[in-house]
């Protein structure tokens, strides 16, 4: 078996729960220290759906570390979840504790966002119901791509297309852009806070502007300008100051 396919293999092995510490016949030193590093990967990046495989850097005490009755990663340098990673882990073996330094190569495969057609520049991607017509999900390495590709389709509802991207392409996020929720020229409803009093009135929008963005509004009675936060579609907001 080569190189990689035990590599896959062992991944399978760590999501199956078959890898356990205690055992230091059925697995290698380094097998348990990766065991460990997945672990840890795990728990800090719980909100991500990730499959790591792990590529140490580090030549360790085999032995010891087979051997061992716990592998504690203590902390892992930068914010980062793959590539070249330095973690700080002790390893403890009847009493006896050493606390290393530990680099490692971590690879990780994820689910990514691909569209399944050419996509013009200025579409709107508008119905969940449709999202799929363009797209489809595949897991693939995620190792050297920029941080910003797409997950989950949720993420690009409701926004429009700044580029021409090719049937096939990997999407990341940077390739859309939010719609505004108010456009120049639109009756807009305002809402003038001052204390715990709110009062609500109409003007009329003298630019677009996307959420939590200051545009200019128009009071038509008054014929005066002021600014104001777009809070919601159709919808704008001003502090007033007592």
């Amino acid at each position: 078996m080569n190189r990689f396919a035990t590599k896959i293999c062992f991944l399978i092995f760590l999501q199956l729960g078959v890898v356990q510490l205690g055992n230091g016949k059925d697995i290698s030193g380094s097998e348990k220290l990766k065991s460990a590093l997945v672990n840890f990967l795990n728990e800090k990046f719980a909100d991500r759906k990730v499959e790591y495989i792990v590529d140490l850097k580090t030549k360790i005490d085999e032995n010891f570390v087979q051997n061992c009755d716990e592998i504690n990663v203590i902390q892992k340098s930068g914010s980062g979840y793959k590539g070249y990673q330095t973690f700080k882990v002790k390893v403890c073996s009847n009493g006896d504790c050493k606390e290393m330094l530990v680099q490692a190569f971590i690879r990780t495969f994820e689910n990514v966002l691909l569209a399944r057609r050419d996509l013009k520049r200025g579409e709107v991607m508008e119905s969940s119901e449709k999202i799929f017509d363009s797209f489809l999900i595949e897991k693939i390495e995620t190792t050297f791509l920029k941080d910003d590709f797409v997950s989950e389709a949720r993420v690009i509802l409701g926004k429009k297309v700044r580029k021409l991207i090719k049937k096939g392409e990997i999407i990341f996020e940077s390739y859309f852009e939010e719609l505004p929720l108010v456009k120049a020229g639109e009756k807009v409803k305002v809402i003038a806070r001052t204390g715990n009093v709110k009062v609500e009135t109409f003007g009329i929008a003298k630019a677009d502007g996307k959420l939590n963005d200051f545009i200019r509004i128009l009071n038509p009675t008054s014929g005066k300008l002021f600014d104001a936060k777009v809070v919601n579609r159709g919808v704008v907001e001003v502090e007033i100051e007592n």
